[in-house]
């Protein structure tokens, strides 16, 4: 798709009352008497990632609400401005850090606008829009031909949990109530006119982003309540058309959904990959983003199986490595850790079940290396012989070896593995370390021995079995 020009002299369209999502947009949206909203075209770079911004007009000043992706959607923002009134821009909100939501700020910081965010928005946006702009750069020719010239402008005042602003006969009133779609998400309200700008917090017609490190998913649902109480009647969401408020319980009702069957299936024994590849969210058919489901179940997989899988042990893991996946398995279960080093992938995991076994052998491992083997959809495990492994400064027996990626993976490539497993009171351990460094052999060496040193803090839980 190709974004639609917006002229000075685009009619204001009328939103149409209700409850839900409703048709008012894309373009300029004249949202009530003092508020409008600018409803992106579309989810393409060209069209600012389908994230929306707005503006609300006083009697003396006018006060933006995000600044959108580009200098150049920005500026179309700010032309719109113009179209509608000569009054200074003083003021413009960062809802949170995300680009489609802030890296136009120089252009209204330029305007004489004063930037106003959370800190934590300040601090994200100081941190992550180097990583972003260093993958455009780098895989998205076509969204870097547009991102060249963006200047990263930190606001100039930071947000407290409420802040009352008078534009003049018209107040606005920006609240913060803990993280939810990211750290530091504000909340925009004109009440006199029962308007709310969530940012990220709701999108109609898009699928929202729940993966930010930031996101807190419950006090989300929280804030979304928070937000239903204050009685809006019109509400521009983050990502697609004005609506009604109906569309709050819409996106909390996403939230709940992937609660609950991330939740189902790592209770029984599901795993994230499973998941991500073959939900379909009720409701959502023909929305926008559909590219953030897998993302956005992983996501919302990850933030659950830790406190689920409640493993009986404990690893001291370097900065960098994230719960990945996990299940509980029967009476047992498995958690999974990774992280991307210097030294390639590198992956820990652990697997517990109650066992009559004495002891463990080699071959016992052999034995799970090759019901592994039969039953993922992901590896192919090639063996090449026993290994010792410490774990917990336990000298356990083990096997090393080669993996691959299989077909239904769709993935090509494969890298280095060791497993070895000991036994505690009936259950048996089987801690997996695996390293993909592209067939770096000296790199496949030095992740081994980082996952090593990894499996040598194992210890249990003093809680635990």
């Amino acid at each position: 798709m190709t974004r639609r020009a917006i002229a000075l002299a685009l009619a204001i369209l009328p939103v149409l009352a209700g409850c839900g999502r409703e048709s008012g947009g894309p373009g300029l949206v004249r949202v009530s008497e003092h508020v409008y909203a600018m409803v992106a075209d579309g989810p393409s770079a060209a069209e600012g990632l389908g994230a929306n911004s707005g503006f609300v007009v006083g009697d003396e000043a006018v006060l933006v609400v995000d600044t959108r992706y580009t200098p150049a959607l920005a500026r179309e923002l700010l032309e719109a401005i113009r179209g509608v009134t000569d009054l200074p821009v003083r003021w413009a909100v960062n809802t949170h850090y995300h680009p489609d939501h802030a890296w136009g700020n120089a252009v209204f910081r330029d305007a004489g606008a004063t930037i106003l965010a959370r800190p934590e928005t300040a601090e994200d946006l100081r941190r992550f829009s180097p990583v972003y702009l260093d993958y455009y750069r780098a895989y998205r020719p076509e969204a870097w031909a547009l991102l060249r010239d963006v200047e990263i402008a930190p606001p100039d005042s930071l947000l407290g949990e409420m802040l009352e602003i008078d534009l003049g006969g018209i107040m606005v009133l920006v609240r913060y109530f803990g993280p939810g779609h990211t750290a530091g998400d504000a909340v925009v309200f004109v009440p006199k006119e029962r308007v709310v700008f969530t940012g990220g917090l709701a999108a109609a017609g898009y699928h929202p982003n729940l993966g930010d490190d930031g996101a807190d998913l419950a006090n989300w649902l929280r804030i979304i309540g928070e937000i239903e109480a204050t009685g809006p009647r019109r509400v521009v969401p983050g990502n697609g058309f004005v609506s009604g408020p109906g569309v709050l319980g819409e996106t909390a009702d996403y939230i709940r959904y992937l609660l609950d069957l991330c939740e189902r299936h790592i209770r029984g024994g599901g795993s994230a990959f499973d998941v991500a590849t073959s939900v379909a969210v009720p409701g959502t058919e023909g929305d926008l983003l559909a590219n953030l489901v897998p993302f956005n179940v992983r996501a919302v997989y990850v933030r659950l199986v830790q406190a689920i899988v409640d493993p009986p042990f404990t690893l001291d893991l370097p900065d960098g490595f994230r719960t990945t996946d996990g299940a509980v398995e029967g009476r047992g279960g498995r958690i999974d850790w990774a992280a991307d080093t210097a030294d390639g992938y590198l992956e820990i995991e652990v697997r517990w079940q109650p066992t009559v076994r004495s002891e463990v052998i080699t071959q016992d491992v052999y034995d799970e290396v090759s019901r592994y083997t039969a039953a993922t959809k992901r590896h192919r495990m090639h063996v090449a012989g026993p290994e010792t492994v410490s774990i917990g400064g336990v000298e356990a027996v083990g096997a090393h070896g080669r993996w691959e990626f299989t077909p239904e993976s769709g993935r090509s490539g494969g890298g280095i593995w060791t497993w070895g497993a000991i036994l505690r009171d009936g259950v048996s351990y089987t801690v997996q370390l695996s390293v993909n460094a592209n067939k770096d052999e000296a790199a496949e060496r030095r992740g081994m021995e980082t996952l090593q040193a990894i499996a040598a803090t194992f210890r249990f839980r003093a809680d635990g079995p």
